[in-house]
């Protein structure tokens, strides 16, 4: 096969890349400021979800090898030609971590992330049939990178002979930002031995906003971080600095911040943004549907005080957190700008579809709730009615009912029945403790960067 430059390949849906020793790592921000970002953001944004290697070519193979650096990770890839799913390889985790259920969530977190500090093993991926062989016309080709965590591609192989060229992606470029569903892994992404319930997307180019772009014809720049969409000024200002945008999306509100806080932080960030972005669409979303507890009660006021069973009224409920940014939109629409609308979380995902079975962990959608509120997101923002770019879809078929789509795109999950009980209070208290150890013990553990790739400063 022909060995291609790394300097020749192109990466979309990333923000830049690093130069390592041994190949090319994208980010999901921009890596010469890294010092200005969180260490749990930055190593969530070593996980490429949305990015793509994109090219014109002739050849009917690829092989790609990458450097994964989180080996308890399922590591999968997509291969599209022409905007049309060829295959998914999935590279299984070289020292996966089990869970007997989400009780061990919080014993199992340090032993993970001291796990992400190691130098990672490499992986060979190929698609023997990217294309038909009896035609060898040029095509585009996408190659989707995992979504699971950070990696540095370090070898692209095309068939002999065959020809390379660039691919610039003409359609209008959608910038969405948000926490772990949006990036689109669960829990399932870092325990990914038996025991975890289903919580990410079925493949990198299966989460929601991979779904949304993909109807509406898109291309996307997710900056979806999991578990840190904090509302930081170092994400506003990577938004403020892009060039080219026509449409932003933003579902704010789950992560943090406390109750007196939360406007300010929001209306500080959206004003960041407009900073570079006066005139373009754009769309605040609100949390999805939690669990009943999680709707009205805080995760934060859990971390706080686990053994407390009175909400903490400091942090703000899941539906205070709706209310409340929907009454931010409202002022900035009354203060002149016409170009940015609100939109309920629920509308994406509801009471319905977690009564449907449609949440396995309690927290994140299952691999058809992804996708589902891909289409319903694609409709929301791009159908004739749309609140972003409207009229790039036609009007939705009568919409199916969440019970109907849980049974007609059933998923099967070894050992999600040891979690997709009721969790109450007792779960819930479970995954607050998980993430204040993994924040607390990581930093520990791996020192400044919780992050194993090395920055070069």
């Amino acid at each position: 096969m022909r060995d291609v430059p790394l300097e020749d390949l192109h990466f979309d849906g990333c923000v830049s890349t690093q130069q390592h020793p041994d190949g090319v790592q994208p980010w999901r921000l921009p890596v010469k400021d890294v010092e200005l970002f969180h260490p749990d953001l930055v190593r969530s944004a070593g996980g490429a979800s949305g990015v793509r290697i994109r090219f014109r070519s002739d050849t009917g193979s690829l092989r790609l090898r990458v450097r994964r650096l989180r080996t308890y990770c399922r590591y999968d890839y997509d291969l599209f030609v022409d905007g049309a799913f060829v295959a998914s390889h999935v590279e299984d985790p070289e020292h996966p971590i089990a869970l007997a259920g989400l009780s061990e969530v919080p014993s199992r977190f340090p032993e993970a992330m001291a796990r992400a500090g190691d130098e990672g093993s490499e992986l060979m991926i190929t698609f023997g049939d990217a294309a038909p062989a009896a035609s060898r016309e040029e095509r585009v080709f996408e190659l989707w990178l995992s979504t699971a965590g950070p990696q540095v591609v370090t070898g692209f192989w095309l068939d002999e002979g065959a020809s390379l060229a660039p691919a610039p992606d003409p359609r209008p470029l959608w910038v969405t930002h948000g926490s772990s569903i949006s990036h689109g892994t669960g829990f399932d992404a870092i325990f990914s031995g038996p025991g975890c319930p289903a919580g990410s997307a079925r493949s990198p180019s299966r989460s929601w906003p991979a779904v949304a772009a993909r109807e509406a014809g898109l291309n996307l720049l997710n900056l979806g971080y999991s578990g840190q969409c904090h509302l930081d000024q170092a994400v506003a200002r990577t938004i403020r600095d892009l060039d080219g945008v026509a449409a932003i999306s933003l579902k704010l509100g789950i992560a943090s911040h406390r109750k007196a806080m939360l406007r300010a932080a929001a209306l500080g960030f959206l004003a960041t943004v407009r900073d570079g972005h006066p005139t373009v669409p754009l769309l605040v979303l609100s949390p999805v549907h939690g669990s009943g507890w999680r709707e009205d009660g805080s995760c934060s006021a859990l971390i706080v005080a686990p053994d407390r069973e009175a909400v903490d009224p400091r942090y703000p409920t899941l539906s205070q957190m709706r209310t409340e940014l929907e009454r931010v939109v409202g002022l900035l629409q009354r203060r002149g700008d016409d170009r940015i609308a609100y939109a309920s979380g629920l509308d994406l995902f509801g009471p319905d579809d977690f009564a449907a079975g449609l949440a396995p962990d309690q927290l994140h959608p299952s691999p058809d709730g992804y996708e589902l509120m891909g289409q319903r997101f694609a409709q929301l923002a791009f159908g004739p009615r749309g609140r972003l770019l409207p009229g790039r879809l036609p009007p939705a078929p009568t919409a199916v009912p969440a019970k109907a789509a849980a049974g007609a795109w059933r998923t099967s999950s070894s050992g999600a029945a040891v979690a997709t009980a009721a969790l109450g209070r007792r779960g819930f208290r479970c995954l607050a403790e998980a993430l204040s150890l993994a924040s607390r013990r990581s930093r520990i553990r791996m020192g400044v960067y919780n992050d194993p790739c090395k920055i070069n400063k």
